[in-house]
């Protein structure tokens, strides 16, 4: 049985505790009923291509460890499971055009394949269907940190401190290595520009960390990608 037969079998058949799209959410924006067999065919390309993207991330993890020829294969082959996660997060949002994680994941997987302007235009559509969406918040600033836009990074920081605090730990995380590599490369960034910036990350850290005991919840923290 090749892999969407297994995958339509596992969804029919099992309930999924992962890569499931989340319930109705009271502040998302109203959306058209999706017929039965439309929320099946998202259900179904939703998970397929999940196993693509965690492919990826652990090809990603193994490829952080390796050097040279074998490090630039496995990057290249993370690339490519990436793109085809992407293919079934699309082939989601267009049976389902409701599926906020679809579309989240459809920015995600454009980021890391370079594409910043699909990937703001996916997280867009996330957002619009669930404005406080903070895993697209964060994903999103992301975005803005490799395009070099400081202020949307910051702005992003400050809704997710106030509405999401592991997630602006993360974010904060990003930042910090943001800074580490464009100190290495700033692709255009100016020095007086990255100091402002470092100071307010730095302002942005030490508040965290004396408030760090009154953050509900945690989260793994990893680096800048």
């Amino acid at each position: 049985m090749n892999k969407i037969s297994w995958s339509l079998l596992w969804v029919l058949l099992v309930p999924q505790a992962w890569a499931v799209p989340d319930g109705p959410i009271a502040d998302a924006k109203p959306v058209v009923a999706v017929a039965p067999e439309g929320a099946m065919a998202a259900r179904l390309a939703y998970n397929v291509g999940y196993e693509d993207f965690e492919k990826a991330q652990a090809t990603e993890v193994a490829a952080a460890k390796l050097t040279g020829a074998p490090a630039k294969a496995a990057q290249a082959q993370a690339l490519q499971s990436y793109a085809t996660a992407r293919k079934q997060f699309e082939a989601a949002t267009k049976a389902d055009a409701s599926l906020k994680e679809a579309w989240n994941l459809v920015g995600y997987t454009s980021r890391r394949l370079g594409e910043y302007d699909k990937s703001l235009v996916a997280y867009e559509q996330a957002l619009a269907l669930n404005p406080t969406y903070s895993e697209a918040i964060e994903y999103r600033a992301e975005a803005y940190l490799a395009l070099n836009r400081l202020d949307d990074a910051k702005a992003a920081y400050l809704t997710l401190l106030a509405n999401a605090r592991p997630h602006a730990a993360v974010l904060l995380q990003s930042m910090q290595q943001w800074l580490v590599e464009r100190r290495k490369q700033p692709a255009g960034v100016a020095a007086a520009d990255l100091d402002a910036f470092a100071r307010w990350v730095d302002e942005r850290a030490a508040v965290a960390s004396q408030t760090a005991s009154l953050a509900p919840g945690f989260v793994a923290v990893r680096r800048w990608d």
